[in-house]
């Protein structure tokens, strides 16, 4: 449903940097919904040499894959998944969360189901660039779902896009955000008023 409108915004763009990679896997979310107790709100995926071997990986394509599904799988986060190290996903997503995995003492197969992250826009490239309205159709499931993790009560964090969120609906006009989106590490130093202990506290809750 999405071939058209990506094609079309390729097109328009004047760096292959902000180009959408149709080579890669969508990720328009990682973990699982149900089971996990923080929602991280995010941009899009990034794009590096690393991901075309990855994405190539049986392995790794088949944990991408359940995770699209909503296969049960032993880390649903599977940037976490100790086999996956080597990858992009991985090489990105586990500096940002150490500190925090580390504060709530949680292992990495516990922490995998505890944290989800929901994507503005599911497909990879270099940089962003991308405009606060919608690019593609299947956008609306990812805005979807990120308005479900509101109604169930989940606390949700903003790492970056503030402008996309709220445009994309004015209820995540009110969500927390991180110090400094372009950061994107999860820390005491890059939140404010005790948002790093309440997502620490979110991640304990039984």
């Amino acid at each position: 449903m999405d071939r058209e409108n990506i094609s079309r915004y390729n097109q328009s763009r004047r760096t292959e940097k902000t180009k959408i990679n149709t080579n890669s896997i969508p990720e328009p979310f990682i973990g699982n919904a149900d089971s996990a107790k923080l929602v991280l709100l995010n941009l899009n995926p990034g794009d590096s040499e690393a991901d075309r071997e990855a994405h190539g990986n049986p392995d790794f394509r088949a944990a991408m894959i359940r995770n699209l599904r909503g296969e049960p799988q032993r880390y649903p986060f599977y940037a976490l998944n100790p086999e996956f190290r080597w990858t992009g996903c991985a090489k990105w997503w586990a500096p940002r969360t150490r500190e925090l995995q580390h504060a709530a003492g949680l292992d990495n197969a516990t922490f995998a189901e505890r944290l989800l992250v929901v994507e503005w826009f599911p497909y990879h490239s270099k940089k962003a660039g991308l405009p606060p309205s919608p690019v593609c159709e299947s956008q609306t499931y990812s805005f979807y779902l990120a308005k479900q993790m509101l109604d169930k009560r989940k606390l949700i964090v903003r790492m970056r896009a503030e402008k996309h969120w709220s445009t994309a609906d004015p209820v995540f006009q009110g969500v927390r955000s991180l110090r400094n989106p372009q950061c994107g590490y999860i820390s005491r130093g890059n939140t404010d008023g005790g948002l790093f202990e309440q997502m620490v506290e979110a991640l304990n809750d039984p």
